[in-house]
């Protein structure tokens, strides 16, 4: 899907909006690790739904600061459903992140989702005390809380799921 690129302005550094590349692989593996928030193998889950998204898998829209992809998401519609949609990943590598580019590329995922006849975003993510900053960001977004699958990853570490609904095309 392709979904054009979007220059924007952030904090006065340019910023755009555009399709992952094969390119960029390096750069998202690099977000993923500088991290630190993923387990070696969720990184590699990641890195296996990129390619699977430079297959038409899923879409990946990535921002570029600096000539090279500093963030990056993974979406998908859900299967068997309307008009729902989950959001796999979303990552900000960590020398670019509280400039607003995780919520600029959170504005367009939803973008995404609603031009393809969307009009919900589902994202699932851990409940321990080291993801608090991603769940607020999730609440800020404009995400609630829909649910909470106890030791869902392993013992003390429940799966956590939000919801938003989003408005309609005209």
């Amino acid at each position: 899907m392709d979904m054009g690129t979007l220059r924007a302005a952030t904090g006065g550094i340019g910023m755009i909006i555009r399709d992952l590349a094969p390119g960029d692989r390096d750069d998202v593996r690099e977000a993923l690790v500088d991290c630190a928030a993923f387990s070696a193998a969720e990184v590699r889950m990641a890195l296996d739904m990129v390619e699977s998204g430079l297959n038409g898998d899923y879409v990946l829209p990535a921002v570029e600061m600096d000539g090279r992809v500093r963030a990056y998401a993974c979406l998908g519609k859900a299967i068997l459903t309307a008009s729902s949609w989950y959001l796999y990943w979303i990552c900000v590598h960590p020398a670019y992140q509280g400039r607003g580019i995780g919520r600029r590329l959170q504005d367009h995922v939803e973008e995404i989702v609603r031009q393809a006849g969307g009009d919900r975003v589902v994202v699932e993510t851990s409940g321990r005390a080291d993801y608090q900053r991603t769940r607020s960001f999730y609440r800020r977004a404009g995400f609630s809380v829909s649910g909470r699958i106890r030791d869902f990853y392993k013992t003390g570490d429940d799966c956590v799921i939000y919801t938003k609904v989003l408005g309609r095309v005209a």
